[in-house]
């Protein structure tokens, strides 16, 4: 499983219908791409204080959104299917009447026939797709597609066929009736055929095609004298352009529609998940909190009472003031780190000297606990904030110390590697499950296990870690086994003179 964070993020790798039906499009849209941001956000874990986790978010949020737009096109399309099958048949009707006694009536019906069969063969198909969730499978969006085809390609050149019957062979009135059904045929669908590019273009280029194909062939058989002909073939052409364009802006226009609606829900979803975490923020630190609190006012009304018992309650009110202490120094931390106001004081940083002063400080925490602290201090330099650097290392540092039982090793290293250095902690402490690493930098989370819960912590540290990793440009990866131990991989990068540069990471597998 794989975490990555880019600018804060910590991922896991383990047909026109009537207008009144527009707004209930983008509603039901709405439900669409709130759906589709609430299975992205599932993907990833929690999203807190905007730093949200799930790998490569970027991509994943634009994939998210080119699935739901993809997704309410298509059911836009299908809804539309009942209006195209009664403006179709209506106009194939029309279009035969205006024809009727003038050509052959068998050719006439066979053509009809034709016609109203592709009609009900083309709404059998799309109204399988008018369940919810249809398109859902981007397989089968592609087979959708892929179906229909042909029969809209075979469905407009029946209307381009048309012209054999109505073009110079039916008195003039009668052709003006015909153009305009072959103009309402052209544009009546656009704006839901639109929707489906692949489909657009192949109903309409057959039907131009085969229109222009017999205007042309008529033409050149009729009487040179009457040129005027020749003009109606730039009409048909600009008409063919004219259609293009305007399905382009229609699928433009509902695209971007639909996007805002997708970025509408993804904020909603969004805010609505930094508002639980907050909330549950709040409460365990409520909880941390009242703990300590409550036991020094129970140890300072016992000393009050029995004063004589000062030397057993004076260590036991230090423990429980410390614990305050660093409850609330850990709050600043994550408050300021939050607030986006830090500055970096970017210095060179010789990272092996740090490592050696960090092993001093933490060997007699390791020393009590019977563990044995490495330390293999390469390095080289970087440019980096030496305080908050030295605070991230020791945070982790202070972790395998605190979660390996007695008798085991931790190994502290450093190394150059490229235009960065890699500093690694190891531990062969009690592990951390798989469901649980990428958990493990939310606030007050602590891995709930027999064997941990007697050991100390508020469980903020790597959430520390998680917040300076993104203000020293840091990526982190995380490997850890239940009962070997775990893996803590820093690839810390140089920082600009200016000040932080977000784009840390944290990779966990």
């Amino acid at each position: 499983m794989t975490i990555a964070t880019a600018h804060g993020p910590l991922t896991a790798d383990l047909s026109p219908e009537p207008l009144t039906r527009a707004a209930g499009w983008l509603g039901r849209f709405r439900s669409t791409a709130s759906a589709a941001v609430q299975a992205a956000i599932k993907a990833r874990p929690v999203t807190i204080d905007g730093a949200t986790r799930h790998p490569n978010n970027q991509a994943s949020n634009d994939e998210a959104l080119q699935r739901s737009v993809d997704i309410g096109l298509l059911e836009i399309f299908v809804r539309g299917t009942r209006f195209r099958q009664r403006v179709g048949g209506t106009l194939m009707g029309v279009f035969v009447v205006f024809c009727w006694g003038h050509v052959s009536s068998i050719l006439l019906l066979a053509w009809l026939a034709a016609g109203l069969g592709v009609l009900m063969l083309r709404h059998r198909f799309e109204r399988n797709y008018e369940r919810p969730g249809a398109f859902d499978d981007a397989e089968v969006r592609a087979a959708f597609v892929h179906r229909m085809l042909p029969i809209y390609t075979v469905h407009g050149g029946l209307w381009g066929l048309s012209l054999i019957f109505s073009f110079d062979r039916i008195p003039l009135y009668d052709q003006m009736g015909c153009w305009l059904v072959l103009a309402c045929v052209a544009s009546a669908p656009l704006t839901s055929v639109a929707l489906v590019p692949k489909l657009l273009k192949a109903y309409t280029n057959t039907l131009f095609v085969l229109l222009v194909t017999i205007l042309i062939s008529r033409t050149l058989v009729i009487d040179s004298a009457q040129a005027p002909h020749i003009l109606l073939l730039a009409l048909p052409l600009f008409y063919w352009w004219l259609l293009g364009r305007f399905g382009k802006g229609i699928l433009q226009n509902q695209r971007e529609q639909f996007g805002l609606q997708f970025d509408i829900a993804r904020k909603e979803q969004e805010a609505r998940a930094a508002v639980q975490a907050k909330e549950r923020f709040l409460c365990s630190a409520a909880h941390d909190l009242r703990q300590p609190v409550m036991a020094l006012s129970l140890y300072a009304e016992h000393l009050v009472e029995f004063p004589e018992m000062h030397l057993e309650l004076a260590p036991k009110i230090a423990a429980a003031s410390q614990s305050v202490k660093s409850l609330f120094e850990s709050l600043f931390d994550l408050a300021n780190l939050a607030s986006g106001q830090v500055r970096l004081n970017v210095e060179e940083v010789e990272v092996g000297a740090m490592l050696r002063g960090l092993a001093l400080q933490f060997e007699p925490l390791a020393a009590a606990k019977n563990l044995r602290l490495h330390v293999h201090a390469g390095g080289g330099r970087i440019r980096s904030d030496r305080v908050r650097l030295q605070r991230m290392v020791g945070n982790v540092l202070g972790n395998a110390i605190k979660y390996s039982p007695p008798g085991k090793k931790i190994l502290l290293s450093a190394r150059h590697r490229g235009t960065s250095v890699e500093i690694d902690v190891w531990d062969q402490g009690f592990g951390i499950p798989e469901d649980d690493l990428d958990k493990v930098f939310e606030e007050f989370y602590r891995v709930d296990r027999p064997d941990t819960a007697s050991i100390d912590g508020v469980g903020l540290g790597l959430s520390i870690v998680s917040r300076l990793s993104r203000l020293l440009n840091t990526r982190i990866r995380i490997t850890s086994a239940v009962g070997c131990g775990t893996r803590f991989s820093m690839s810390v990068s140089d920082l600009a003179e200016s000040g932080p540069a977000r784009c840390g990471s944290i990779d966990v597998g």
